[in-house]
């Protein structure tokens, strides 16, 4: 049986199958929202992998996605377990919202989805616009990975196999394509859904787009976008404990912070 998806925004159920082993960052991102004395506002974010503990952990936090089932979804979880947040639809490049924040995050990659600079710096220049003096914007972006860019080359490799919560086990695979001079990334994504023994239920397909940000190109951005002052800190993978690291190596993760002052 298939079920192809036109885009990436797969069905929220399937999207927390693929990431339901992207853990490690959450206790980062719940620190960091929890401490602040006014609202937090994520962005993109999701069917709330990481609104729902950081508001678990105390903090005042809204949040927008551009996709109407994901935020439905968020809305019906945050339901079943009591708890109360704001989030609408909203696409992070010209999003209005009627408060100021003291701290919006961007987590999980979610800015690379900008696929023109113009649109990366709509984005920046939307969330500064949001912030009240002296607060932060804290995103987190891959660093690109020599290597990895060329495995991109169109052939079919399976990611990773996961338990499925409705039995047996999910099998992502995926064949990415890169353009090097557009700084792109197309990746052809297949989930199959296998019984306990092993047998294909389901195939869902689907694709992704994403443009990587080399680490001075991100430093003209925000300096193109308005913030005079931001930093840089890389952590360790996903799945690796998303440590800080005292260097950045090609394929670590990076969060920059920027703040409106």
């Amino acid at each position: 049986m298939n079920a192809p998806v036109k885009d990436y925004y797969c069905p929220p159920d399937l999207y927390d199958v693929i990431y339901s082993d992207i853990r490690d960052d959450i206790p980062f991102w719940a620190g960091m929202t929890r401490v602040e004395t006014g609202p937090v506002l994520e962005v993109c974010c999701g069917t709330g992998r990481v609104l729902i503990p950081c508001l678990e952990a105390g903090a005042d936090i809204e949040g927008i996605d551009i996709t109407e089932s994901m935020v439905e979804a968020l809305r019906t979880r945050l339901a079943a377990r009591g708890l109360r947040a704001t989030v609408d639809v909203g696409d992070m490049r010209d999003f209005k919202r009627n408060r100021a924040y003291a701290l919006i995050t961007i987590p999980f990659n979610s800015f690379l989805h900008n696929m023109t600079q113009p649109d990366q710096l709509a984005t920046l220049r939307c969330c500064r616009e949001h912030l009240s003096p002296g607060s932060r914007l804290m995103l987190n972006i891959f660093h690109p990975r020599s290597s990895r860019l060329a495995e991109h080359d169109g052939v079919p490799r399976v990611l990773k196999t996961l338990p499925d919560p409705a039995g047996g086990s999910a099998r992502v695979i995926d064949a990415g394509r890169c353009d090097p001079v557009e700084q792109r990334i197309a990746i052809t994504r297949t989930v199959e859904r296998l019984d306990e023994s092993g047998n294909v239920r389901t195939t869902h397909d689907m694709s992704l787009e994403l443009r990587y940000v080399w680490k001075p190109e991100m430093e003209l951005l925000l300096r193109l976008a308005g913030f005079t002052r931001f930093a840089v800190e890389a952590r360790t993978g996903y799945t690796a404990g998303f440590a800080p690291k005292p260097a950045l190596e090609e394929g670590d993760l990076l969060v920059w912070t920027a703040w409106s002052d």
